[in-house]
């Protein structure tokens, strides 16, 4: 694998992941629905830090597949 440059990592993070409320406006959904497809793993983060107060980054790509395969 390459390695990437810190501003390059900086980069692929800013284009490819988001937080919760990007992540909802890339499928459409409420809170309520977006974070029953959180719990019912319909939707995973990409990586989730902290114990008390999580902190989870989706990844834009699996949002986009999701909203274009998911019921409406």
């Amino acid at each position: 694998m390459d390695k990437m440059t810190t501003d390059e990592i900086k980069k692929w993070i800013e284009e490819n992941l988001c937080l919760q409320d990007e992540a909802r406006k890339i499928t459409d959904q409420s809170v309520t629905g977006f974070n029953q497809s959180v719990a019912t793993r319909k939707v995973v983060p990409f990586v989730e830090f902290g114990e008390t107060r999580k902190t989870r980054l989706y990844l834009k790509s699996d949002l986009e597949h999701y909203r274009a395969n998911k019921r409406k």
